[in-house]
């Protein structure tokens, strides 16, 4: 019985690494778009985050964002397993952003896609996704 039960747990860890490590090579590309973001943010401080599995850097600014009018006083930002930490960082920023490469390893490749979809059809402060976020980092949504 107790070596079944050894053996279950085997099949289940396994399963699980298997299954993040194909959440994690389907999440490539937007991972890529988060190096190129990183290195073009001047990154200040680089670490490796392990779970989730996160490249987490705290960078200069995010000037490439500043097109966007409702994108200006970005504290954090996370793509794929990168996660980008500005200057002005609130408690409980990192752990909002390590919620979203949860949910990139949730639902890999197209997660992306689902939060973009949440965004424009309900705004950044009702989107699922935020919500969740801050319910579990125990941060809240700051008016800019």
């Amino acid at each position: 019985m107790r070596k079944t039960l050894s053996r279950a747990l085997q099949l289940v860890l396994c399963y699980d690494g298997v299954m993040k490590l194909l959440a994690f090579i389907l999440n490539l590309p937007w991972t890529c778009v988060g190096i190129i973001l990183l290195l073009i943010s001047v990154p200040k401080h680089i670490q490796l985050h392990m779970k989730p599995f996160a490249l987490v850097a705290t960078v200069g600014s995010f000037w490439w964002q500043t097109w966007q009018s409702s994108h200006k006083g970005t504290r954090a930002v996370s793509i794929g397993n990168i996660v980008l930490l500005g200057e002005n960082l609130l408690p409980y920023d990192k752990e909002h952003e390590l919620v979203h490469v949860m949910q990139y390893e949730r639902a890999p490749f197209i997660q992306a896609f689902l939060y973009i979809y949440q965004s424009l059809k309900y705004g950044y402060k009702n989107n699922k996704y935020e919500i969740e976020a801050y319910k579990l980092a125990g941060n809240r949504y700051v008016e800019k």
